[in-house]
């Protein structure tokens, strides 16, 4: 039997750019084995040569509607959306790991190639509606965060985030897969479309089994979010994988997984959105409140991006219970803002870092406004955006949630949110503060020599103010892509 007869050329045509990736992670595997150590950077130009061109056919292709693969693969705006966020997230890692790779003394082709095939599972999981896709693409990637986070392998502490992030990650698989097998034991499918009309027509002990089984699947997705209470493997893996994979999964894993759930939860469980919604209302404000509550006490600024990074999926969270199209647009958007954020803030983190990744505390930022003023005023701009402080992107992309929470009269999951957005001033501020107002002739810091760093974090907070001034075609492009 050929190919042809299975799969038409249509088919194909919708999983192009993850063809591209593929591609270029198996030239990689080939070319790595001829290549001298001293040559070893050429993996990188391919690994971002891939990327590009990947960018290129989503741009081509954005406005492209079509399923494949019997109905397994959708391509529309939304699944191109998150993946222009996924493929910016992947360029700028791969730029940060150039010269950190060679520090660390690991610079090897795997840690390319892993990372390119879960782009691809990640654009995946964005674009499927069939469970039984998201499970595999879940899994995918998840195997290459957890090789990735271990990849520092004369740390002990990341071969202990990588361990710990695959044991909890292994537990909320089980979850999933079971969600899974109620699902597709009640109505026969795994496909949300199919899900949602045998749902609107199912009797009350159909729904009560259906409700069972949405819990079992959202842990799986909570667990990739960092939801609470599902969040308890991101600090330490955060803190101890090597920075550009850290910046990389704050990111890239969160958009496919978003998408992966607003599709969910918007399509396939639309007949009971009444019980979902309630559900995750409460999630959203224990998410928000966890990760700004402990993130008060942290001293290292890998870990303390972790817990912010809680605090955040908590935010967008709100996005998703109010359950109407602003609020999935303002998550997407969110999302595409959070890219030079966070990218920017552990672009400073890796900078300030030393060999084996160590010597990111708060307290070696100390006059560091006064040492180093360019990246310092960058990492200013960084925090107030984390923050929402306008006129970042930041606050624009915190106004648009709470504003979906106040029109679906979600009045008190916007006032929640807008108090946690305070209680996160504090930490944002205090690493502000150290770095103007502690310690100013004391600063010995020396930046980690990496000029494509150095460019990703001012080019980086350019974006955040950019963005946060002239929104509104950027607004229009991440609403717009909703289309479920």
């Amino acid at each position: 039997m050929s190919i042809s007869m299975v799969y038409s050329l249509k088919d194909l045509t919708a999983i192009i750019p993850e063809l591209i990736l593929t591609g270029f992670a198996f030239a990689i595997l080939l070319i790595d084995l001829w290549l001298p150590k001293k040559l070893k950077a050429v993996n990188g130009l391919l690994a971002l040569f891939g990327v590009v061109f990947a960018f290129a056919a989503v741009v081509v292709m954005y406005n492209t509607n079509m399923t494949a693969f019997n109905n397994m693969v959708v391509m529309d705006k939304a699944s191109n959306f998150a993946s222009i966020i996924m493929l910016i997230t992947a360029f700028v890692a791969i730029i940060m790991s150039f010269d950190f790779l060679k520090r660390e003394d690991i610079n090897l082709g795997e840690y390319y190639e892993v990372l390119l095939f879960s782009l691809v599972a990640m654009q995946l999981l964005a674009s499927t509606y069939n469970l039984i896709v998201m499970f595999i693409a879940v899994e995918t990637l998840s195997i290459g965060m957890y090789i990735l986070t271990g990849f520092l392998r004369n740390k002990e502490e990341s071969i202990e985030g990588a361990m710990k992030y695959f044991i909890l990650g292994s537990f909320a698989s089980t979850l999933l897969v079971l969600g899974i097998g109620l699902f597709y034991g009640l109505f026969g499918s795994v496909d949300l479309n199919t899900i949602k009309a045998s749902l609107a027509n199912a009797d009350s002990f159909h729904k009560w089994i259906s409700i069972l089984a949405f819990l079992f699947v959202f842990v799986g997705f909570g667990f990739k979010i960092a939801a609470f209470p599902f969040h308890s493997w991101t600090p330490d893996v955060y803190a101890s994988a090597p920075t550009p994979m850290s910046a990389f999964m704050s990111v890239a894993p969160k958009a496919a997984s978003f998408l992966a759930l607003l599709r969910f939860v918007a399509v396939g469980m639309g007949p009971i959105e009444a019980n979902w919604t309630k559900v995750l209302w409460v999630v959203a404000v224990l998410t928000m409140t966890f990760g700004n509550t402990v993130a008060l006490w942290q001293k290292d600024l890998k870990r303390l991006l972790g817990y912010s990074s809680i605090a955040h999926a908590g935010y967008m969270l709100v996005g998703i219970v109010a359950a109407n199209s602003l609020g999935y647009g303002a998550v997407m958007f969110y999302l595409f803002s959070y890219v030079f954020l966070n990218l920017g803030a552990f672009s400073v983190a890796e900078l300030i870092s030393r060999k084996e990744d160590r010597g990111t505390e708060i307290e070696n930022l100390r006059g560091f406004g006064y040492k180093h003023p360019l990246i310092a005023a960058s990492m200013l701009i960084f925090m107030f955006g984390l923050a929402g402080v306008p006129p970042t992107v930041g606050f624009v992309g915190k106004y648009y949630l709470f504003s979906a929470a106040v029109k679906s009269h979600l009045y008190w999951l916007a006032i929640i949110g807008v108090v946690n957005s305070a209680i996160s001033a504090y930490f944002y501020l205090n690493i502000i503060v150290t770095m103007y107002m502690r310690g100013e002739s004391e600063s010995k810091l020396e930046l980690f020599n990496s000029v494509p760093v150095k460019a990703v974090v001012l080019l980086a907070a350019i974006c955040v103010l950019y963005i946060g001034i002239f929104p509104s075609s950027f607004l229009d492009i991440a609403l717009g892509s909703i289309g479920f």
